[in-house]
């Protein structure tokens, strides 16, 4: 009987947890990266929620406290993020709010104003820094 026991499997280092309580509001359509954004997001500290498409993102934002950031996936049903972000600049309470333009989609589509924008797939370490530098500006 050998000895010799086999090395364990190195697990990834969970994600580290920041001290802050900066609220995000995910617009994402694919539940699976939907739910995975923000799980990992709350792990880290962040306050979390999600919406399926710009139509619930807009009544979340008029009927919620305020997010300190927007994360934006472009393809989305009903309202796509080109036309939520239209309404969103148009309403004087919700303009103000940084988005973060989360897409496959190259932005030669269309322009989208954007105070950054990331392409999927979405590398963990990236997005966190991009959320600290636009919710500090």
């Amino acid at each position: 009987m050998s000895r010799h026991r086999k090395k364990p499997k190195e697990i990834n280092k969970p994600p580290e947890v920041r001290d802050t309580e900066k609220k995000l509001l995910v617009i994402e359509d694919d539940p699976d990266l939907g739910d995975v954004l923000c799980r990992v997001l709350s792990l880290s500290g962040y306050r979390a929620s999600r919406a399926t498409d710009g139509l619930i993102a807009l009544e979340m934002l008029r009927s919620e406290e305020l997010p300190d950031v927007i994360l934006l996936d472009m393809m989305l049903p009903r309202m796509n993020g080109w036309e939520f972000r239209r309404a969103q600049l148009e309403d004087e309470r919700l303009k103000d709010i940084p988005v973060i333009v989360l897409s496959a989609v190259a932005e030669t589509v269309e322009p989208i104003e954007a105070a950054r924008r990331l392409r999927k797939p979405i590398d963990l370490n990236t997005l966190f820094s991009t959320i600290e530098e636009v919710s500090n500006a």
